[in-house]
């Protein structure tokens, strides 16, 4: 019989009591979120923990089975407030840092992971970037924009996967491929609460991207990707190499097209699935083995248990092998 634990600090206090925690990561939405809520038969300690429990403190809450607990987000306290006798707290990841107004610039044949290197400069010099998307931008011009902003138009553009994880910005390629053994397996038979998964055939969807980037005399350049009868989906980037156009195509089919589960399914907090993990995919009554990338994790732990619930984006088509 497994006990549930936790180790929840907040500022430079720890939380002793706990009614539940909601934790929503996802390389899609670009912020993560927690929110903590503490028990109504506490009221009369609300006055003391809300003098203590700041806007802007750091939080970092690690959950488990038996003291063996695990990461499961960092991030900073957005909001405070009471709820149905309960005091709840809003955290949001690093994400949150980024609204911080940058410096007018203008900068030419700049690589992203230079641009955002600048960009994190400014914000805080702690925060680093992990960015292995190889992509130029002719141009960038920053006026009068926050971090924030410049992050949300690099996702727009490359439709890369973007996430903190601690004080580390990742900035990878869409559905990246995982290198050397897949560690984390889910068997619908043995260890998944539930599942909401829908089996997707390539036949069933045709699609066609066509990447288009015009430059400041009108000229077009464009690479096309996928079924040439299928469904046009057409994206405008702000890189001219061939290679950029080429890998954002691919890039943005890899978003619309796919064959292998689609959906969710839930666990226990046992395997430790995050947000841009890889997993092993068994399937007893359909005879299917897959590897699939992890697009969200959702996360409830409290009084009446925990559960975690994975969201799938693309299967792989080969089993990952050492390189």
């Amino acid at each position: 019989m497994y006990c549930l634990t936790w180790d929840i600090k907040i500022g430079k206090y720890s939380l002793k009591t706990l009614k539940e925690v909601k934790i929503t990561t996802s390389v899609l939405n670009l912020s993560d979120t927690a929110t903590i809520t503490l028990p109504g038969k506490y009221l009369n300690a609300w006055v003391e923990i809300e003098d203590k429990v700041q806007v802007k403190d750091r939080v970092e809450i690690k959950l488990g089975y038996d003291d063996k607990n695990e990461t499961e987000f960092t991030g900073y306290v957005k909001r405070i407030s009471r709820d149905n006798n309960s005091l709840v707290i809003e955290c949001d990841d690093a994400l949150c840092l980024l609204e911080k107004t940058l410096k007018n610039a203008e900068y030419k044949s700049i690589t992203l992971k230079d641009l955002l290197r600048k960009m994190l400069e400014q914000v805080d010099p702690a925060l680093k970037v992990e960015c292995d998307y190889d992509f130029t931008y002719d141009k960038m011009v920053i006026f009068h924009q926050t971090a924030l902003d410049i992050l949300k138009k690099v996702h727009e553009d490359t439709k890369a996967n973007i996430w903190f994880e601690e004080n580390t910005l990742h900035i990878h390629p869409c559905y990246q491929k995982p290198k050397g053994e897949v560690s984390i397996i889910y068997d619908t038979k043995v260890n998944v609460q539930s599942n909401e998964l829908k089996w997707k055939k390539l036949s069933d969807k045709k699609i066609s991207v066509e990447v288009i980037f015009v430059d400041n005399k009108g000229k077009r350049q464009s690479r096309v990707f996928g079924s040439k009868d299928g469904t046009k989906i057409t994206k405008y980037v702000e890189s001219s190499s061939e290679s950029d156009l080429q890998k954002a195509a691919e890039s943005e089919y890899g978003v619309w097209n796919y064959e292998g589960f689609e959906g969710n399914l839930t666990g226990w907090l046992i395997p430790n699935t995050k947000a841009g993990d890889s997993i092993l995919l068994r399937d007893r009554d359909r005879k299917h083995e897959g590897i699939y990338y992890v697009t969200g994790v959702d996360i409830e732990f409290g009084q009446s248990g925990a559960k975690r619930k994975v969201s799938l984006g693309r299967k792989f088509v080969q089993k990952p092998t050492d390189n």
